[in-house]
């Protein structure tokens, strides 16, 4: 595994905020073509790691894209009494600020309920959504058991011990404080294959250190996403009426494609899933031009 290189961000990333109407701010970070079509891109709690691993490829393809960060997390104010049905009024304030009307969505991992709530809350506003690694809401005991074993135990810990979970992830952010680079090489032991030649490459292992530091450096809000994401979501998937795609790792052990199946089944409409071969989380990166096409409507 490479050795620490954290690598600059591209020139042309802008990383800025908004003022919403309640006071709040909302921060994003633009990623990809500095014009064409808009993807916003919901990652998983407290990252940006999907936006800069579909950076050069979206730039290739011709599309814009925007992370925004979630309340309490990056540059986003927080908002502790606002679940993940508040997020389309944020989006669609982002999309104002953009001066967008329309746009697609890119999701992945914890983004999924947030992105599943702007399909129902939005659709007119939403050109398709394509889901990579998507999770399930958590309602029913056999969802959870689906899970990987480190997310599997956040998510019980969120809900019958947040004070634990809280105190882990504060831990845990003082260990990896201390050695960015081990952690990370902790974090990617066990990577299937077609993942660990993914990060082999000096520029995405750089996306996986700079992100997964990111993420722990927000231990808070990490915390805070985990427990919305472990309680009802608030949301009807039902309600989404935009076209939705899935695309599924089939060695992603930790959102395993079980969930992506039993959430095109609460969507209905036939949702197509597709399933990567040999791939996890980082072997996803191959379809990503794939996903955005499918989120801009793109031949």
């Amino acid at each position: 595994m490479p050795a620490s290189t954290l690598m600059p961000e591209r020139a042309l990333t802008g990383e800025t905020s908004i003022d919403l109407a309640d006071g709040r701010r909302l921060g994003y970070t633009t990623y990809g073509a500095d014009s064409g079509p808009l993807v916003v891109v919901l990652d998983g709690p407290c990252s940006r790691g999907l936006a800069r691993a579909t950076d050069a490829i979206a730039a290739a393809e011709g599309i814009r894209l925007v992370a925004p960060d979630r309340p309490g997390c990056g540059r986003s104010t927080p908002a502790p009494q606002r679940g993940i049905a508040g997020w389309p009024a944020d989006h669609a304030a982002l999309l104002d600020a953009l001066g967008a009307q329309r746009a697609g969505i890119l999701s992945q991992s914890g983004g999924t309920p947030y992105a599943i709530a702007v399909a129902a809350a939005l659709g007119e506003r939403t050109i398709a959504l394509a889901a990579l690694g998507p999770v399930a809401p958590f309602d029913e005991p056999a969802s959870v058991r689906e899970l990987g074993g480190e997310l599997r135990t956040a998510v019980r810990l969120a809900r019958h011990a947040p004070w634990l979970l809280a105190a882990m992830l504060r831990a845990f952010s003082r260990s990896a404080a201390k050695d960015p680079g081990k952690a990370a090489r902790r974090a990617a032991k066990d990577m299937p294959p077609a993942d660990a030649r993914v990060v082999a490459d000096p520029a995405m292992w750089s996306v996986h250190e700079r992100s997964f530091a990111e993420i722990l450096a927000q231990p808070r809000a990490l915390a805070h996403e985990i427990g919305l994401m472990s309680r009802p979501w608030g949301v009807d998937p039902a309600g989404a009426r935009v076209p939705v795609g899935f695309w599924s790792g089939s060695h992603d052990t930790r959102h395993p494609t079980a969930q992506a199946h039993r959430l095109a089944a609460l969507i209905g409409g036939g949702a197509p899933v597709h399933v990567v071969p040999e791939t996890a989380a980082f072997g996803l990166v191959q379809i990503c031009a794939e996903a955005l096409r499918f989120a801009t409507a793109s031949d």
